[in-house]
């Protein structure tokens, strides 16, 4: 996880890559774009190999039009002065179709102890079943209608 300094942002950018490539170059060429991203300075957080997956609609890009490419993402910290030098960077690179960065929020998480997270299942579930005890005991009792008197009175409803 990135450490919030006074410029740096948090990231991703999810990109397509061209499905020309075989799936080890795809993967070079993804490697060698996490290495000038690390060479910015940038933190990488999370990445995903590239896969070929098709597109929801076909793509033309240098007088080729593609109907599958290699998805892929990447999310890391980075300053922000240097996110128009990364995108003009992307923007010359013509193995990728496409791209987009979005700054992005990382959320921490709370790391529990699986004992801790049983004790407070079971807290849960003990809270829960008090509720539906307590619901059932406030309940009145309903009484018992004999066979006639339901008889009588569904007579009554239906010849109204």
């Amino acid at each position: 996880m990135v450490k919030k300094e006074k410029n740096i942002c948090n990231y991703e950018l999810t990109l397509w890559l061209s499905p020309e490539f075989n799936e080890k170059e795809a993967e070079l060429k993804f490697n060698s774009l996490l290495k000038e991203l690390e060479g910015m300075g940038a933190i990488i957080n999370v990445s995903q190999l590239p896969q070929l997956k098709p597109l929801g609609y076909p793509i033309r890009k240098n007088k080729a039009i593609h109907l599958n490419a290699y998805f892929a993402f990447i999310q890391f910290g980075l300053g922000g002065d240097l996110m128009n030098a990364l995108q003009k960077k992307l923007n010359l690179n013509t193995d990728l179709i496409r791209f987009i960065i979005v700054r992005k929020e990382i959320k921490q998480t709370i790391k529990i102890s699986p004992s801790t997270f049983k004790k407070s299942l079971l807290k849960s579930q003990i809270k829960e079943d008090k509720k539906l005890e307590k619901t059932l005991k406030d309940k009145k009792p309903e009484t018992e209608i004999s066979v006639e008197e339901l008889d009588k009175k569904l007579n009554e409803i239906l010849n109204k």
